[in-house]
């Protein structure tokens, strides 16, 4: 699993809450997304990885917030 975040967020790593909550199976990654000027703050962003016996298009993406406006055209 690779977790993202804005430059913006400087109190821990992301790995450290998805570990908080349980993913103490799954191997993680952290990085930084580029400091864009106009770029949504306090984001966090989770790329997952895994084998699914489901079509793509039954794959639900799952935005938070006002997160959603990062990718209307996945976001339900």
């Amino acid at each position: 699993m690779l977790l993202t975040s804005t430059p913006d967020l400087k109190s821990e790593f992301p790995a450290v809450a998805a570990r908080g909550i349980g993913l103490s199976g799954v191997p993680l990654i952290c990085a930084q997304e580029i400091d864009v000027a106009q770029a949504m703050p306090r984001v966090v962003r989770v790329l997952m990885h895994a084998n699914l016996e489901i079509d793509l298009q039954e794959v639900k993406h799952i935005y938070l917030r006002g997160a959603a406006s990062l990718r209307k055209d996945l976001a339900q």
